[in-house]
Formats: structure tokens, C-alpha cells, sequence
């Protein structure tokens, strides 16, 4: 047979399969020990990747809800939510007061109520004599009523720790004003020419005074606010007749005194 004949007969040949079962086990056995821990590996990796966004979306909840629950917002909120639940306080707001200012400081918070604006100024009676001397004294106290009050909140505990009432000081700064007016009427030359000095005084009117809240530190105080247009008004009586001078207590002046007489007189000119 020709050599060329015999290659081409043998290119033509097709061989048996041949399946050996050990070595197809034993292929297995040494590709299970070599990729095995490479597979656990990647099968944790992917649990890991599709739990990253579960854990990250649980970090940012948990850092939203923690900064929200101890945003100022929150616990100027929370605050106002537990001086509301102080039966003293809910009493003062139905009858008109207001919370005007809060203050945090050191899981404390500082709650200003302020009192209802009066309609109308109140004329008290306060029978006093006029002396050229300028002595004046009130022979009534000042009525005991709401002029505001500072509580102070434990906002953990949700507690009212201390309600201070403002009516000392607010009183101490109404009766300065009145000595004040008092002071600036006795001087006034237009009050010398027409009040005798017999003239009893029957009622000083000025503002009452309204309080913001001051934080130095961790100290917190309720002070008087700057009033920019202080007025008082100040009443006359002797004899049948009773005059009213309005004051300005910024400029320390007597703008303009009427005297019922006079207001009589011109009405029946008319």
C-alpha cells in the first residue's frame, strides 16, 4: 500500500469514545477542591452586594430620624407639646396669653408666656395728693393679675420643672414709669399754670411692660424689652373739674393737657 493510500485511509479511521469513570470523578474531586472556596467566596460577595443597599438605606433612616429627633425644630416642638399639657399654662392661654418665645439650652427648653394685649387701658383708682414738693404715693396696690411667666421644661423627662411669674418685676417697672410720669408732670410749666396744688390724682396710666427671653450661656432670663414709643397718661381732680395730661416718657415731655371745663366751654360755644 502506497504511503500516500494509508495516511488517507487512517484520516478517514473514527475512533471509539472512550469514557473512563474514575478519571471523570476524579476530575471532579480536583476541580471541586480548587474553585469550591473561590465559589463560596463570590456566593457571599453577592449576598453582601445585594444587602449593601438594605444596610445603607437602614444607616440613612437611622441618621435622619436621630438628627430629627434632636433638631432644634424638634425639641423647640416638643417643648411648646409639654408646657401645652400644664393645666396653669393651658388656663392662661384660653384666656388670651400667648407663648411668645422659646429657648433651648442643654436639654432644657425656656418658655416665654406673655399675657393678653389689653383692649383698653384700665383706669385704676389710686387717690393720691399732688404736693409741689412731687410727692405721690399710692394708697391701692396694683391688682394681682397674669403680666407673663418664664417655665422651665425638662424636655427627656417631658416634665415642667418651674413656672416663674413675671408680676414682681412687670409691677417693679410700672410703678417706675408712674414715678417717672409723675416726675415729668410736676415740671411741666403748662401742669404749674393750670393744676392747683391741691389737685388730687386719681389714676397714672402707662403700658404694661412686655418681656423677650435672654440666653447668656446656659442661662436663660426673661428681661424687659426696649419700648422705641413709651406713653403715660396721668388725671387730675379738684373741684368740679378733672384734667387728663397725655406724657411722652422717650422725650420726658407733658404733650398736651385738657381739662374738662374747657372742653365744656368750647362745646357750648359751639
Amino acid at each position: 500500500m502506497e504511503k500516500d493510500d494509508l495516511i488517507k485511509k487512517l484520516e478517514e479511521t473514527s475512533l471509539p469514545k472512550i469514557e473512563i469513570k474514575s478519571h471523570k470523578e476524579r476530575l471532579n474531586s480536583v476541580l471541586m477542591k480548587k474553585y469550591s472556596p473561590e465559589r463560596k467566596k463570590a456566593e457571599v460577595f453577592n449576598i453582601f452586594r445585594k444587602l449593601v443597599p438594605v444596610g445603607a438605606i437602614a444607616v440613612i433612616l437611622f441618621f435622619f430620624i436621630f438628627n430629627n429627633l434632636n433638631s432644634p425644630r424638634y425639641n423647640l416642638a416638643k417643648a411648646k407639646e409639654i408646657a401645652l399639657q400644664n393645666n396653669e399654662i393651658k388656663n392662661w392661654l384660653q384666656q388670651g396669653s400667648t407663648i411668645k418665645d422659646i429657648e433651648l439650652v442643654d436639654g432644657r427648653a425656656y418658655v416665654l408666656i406673655e399675657p393678653p394685649e389689653a383692649k383698653k387701658q384700665e383706669k385704676e383708682p389710686m387717690p393720691a395728693s399732688l404736693k409741689s414738693e412731687g410727692a405721690f404715693q399710692e394708697s391701692e396696690k396694683i391688682k394681682e393679675n397674669f403680666r407673663g411667666a418664664l417655665a422651665e421644661v425638662n424636655i427627656k423627662e417631658r416634665k415642667i420643672l418651674n413656672i416663674e411669674k413675671l408680676a414682681p418685676a412687670a409691677i417693679d417697672l410700672i410703678q417706675s414709669k408712674k414715678d417717672k410720669a409723675l416726675d415729668i408732670a410736676n415740671k411741666s410749666q403748662e401742669v404749674q399754670e393750670k393744676i392747683p396744688k391741691e389737685a388730687e390724682v386719681l389714676n397714672i396710666n402707662v403700658h404694661t411692660p412686655k418681656f423677650r427671653l435672654s440666653k447668656e450661656g446656659d442661662y436663660v432670663s426673661a428681661i424687659p424689652e426696649t419700648e422705641t414709643e413709651e406713653k403715660a397718661s396721668i388725671i387730675y381732680q379738684f373741684d368740679e373739674n378733672q384734667c387728663e395730661g397725655k406724657i411722652d416718657l422717650n422725650k420726658e415731655r407733658m404733650e398736651e393737657l385738657n381739662c374738662l371745663k374747657e372742653i365744656n366751654k368750647d362745646a357750648t360755644s359751639e
